[in-house]
């Protein structure tokens, strides 16, 4: 993916990865097509030299997650770069960005991502799936350990809560 001092746009990063993993694959555009047609998207070569050159400009999440499973990876590997420099900064929203490091973790239910209630995020979370570690990179600063921090501890008071049959709904 080439670098840029521009935020990354999601459909911009979709577009590199699919175009590299698909010939990484020497799968031919034809191939592709064919492939997520199977799944019930209904592309052709045609559709997919488009999206590829940037003359279809979008993509929906039921295509992206075919893709995915197409090219075989992790949504999240199609969604966010992997070979960037951790704060590059990428676009969430038209008005708002973040580093690619932080948006990585959102994405993968790690930490809130610019929440004005964490514990509130956090409840979302199904209990099974539990939350028994933290991340902590080199390149987190001081206020960011912080917060990891503070919503893993917010995980675990609510997780207690609810063994002690404290969940009123």
């Amino acid at each position: 993916m080439e670098h840029t001092t521009e935020a990354l746009s999601p459909v911009d990063v979709i577009r590199a990865r699919v175009k590299e993993l698909r010939g990484r694959s020497g799968m031919t555009a034809a191939d592709l097509a064919e492939r997520l047609t199977e799944l019930g998207v209904k592309w052709n070569r045609s559709i997919v030299a488009n999206f590829e050159g940037g003359r279809r400009p979008t993509v929906s999440v039921v295509e992206w997650l075919a893709l995915a499973q197409v090219l075989n990876v992790a949504p999240v590997h199609l969604l966010v770069p992997t070979d960037v420099p951790p704060e590059t900064q990428y676009r969430i929203a038209p008005n708002r960005e973040a580093s690619v490091e932080d948006v990585r973790d959102w994405v993968r239910g790690i930490v809130p991502l610019y929440s004005e209630n964490p514990q509130r995020w956090h409840q979302e979370m199904p209990p099974e799936e539990g939350f028994p570690f933290m991340w902590v990179r080199p390149t987190d600063s001081a206020d960011g350990v912080d917060r990891k921090t503070m919503a893993l501890r917010s995980w675990a008071d609510e997780r207690e809560r609810r063994r002690l049959g404290g969940d009123d709904g």
